[in-house]
């Protein structure tokens, strides 16, 4: 059953949830220099009750045990570049494929009906999914926009 989650506390409970579920993917899959997500700060850092509520917007499904078992971050990144408010992904993962795409449709529902006029989605090099996952943006209508670079200093 996919929810949005509002309170931090339960932005707790998904985040343990969900990254005790992706432990291994989060090392061995990690981005480029070998950063790591680090759960601590995102719960400090994004589970405040206001940010979910206008800036951190948060989908999760529970499965039939009860437990998180994929969720999708997006962000209100106002970006001063542009002059707009883009929708940006900020993590997504999901164990279950047919979850994951429902959680981006209704992420993506959700964006339009607040007016957003520009959604961005990233993809990490270092995974296999790589190339799998840059078909897949591509087939919704994503365009290649942006490659970063990130070197240790």
């Amino acid at each position: 059953m996919i929810e949005r989650i509002f309170t931090g506390s339960r932005f707790k409970v998904l985040i343990d949830e969900i990254y005790s579920l992706f432990e291994e993917e989060n090392k061995n899959e990690a981005h480029q220099c070998g950063l790591l997500h680090d759960k601590e700060s995102i719960i400090r850092n994004l589970g405040h009750e206001s940010l979910l509520e206008w800036d951190v917007f948060v989908w999760a499904n529970k499965n039939e045990e009860g437990k998180y078992d994929a969720m999708i971050i997006f962000t209100n990144d106002k970006n001063v570049k542009f002059n707009k408010f883009i929708f940006s992904e900020f993590v997504w993962l999901s164990k279950n494929p047919k979850v994951g795409y429902e959680l981006l449709k209704t992420a993506v529902a959700y964006a339009r009906e607040r007016g957003f006029e520009y959604i961005s989605i990233s993809s990490v090099e270092k995974t296999e999914k790589s190339e799998r996952n840059e078909r897949f943006y591509k087939k919704l209508g994503f365009l290649k926009d942006t490659t970063t670079y990130i070197s240790k200093l």
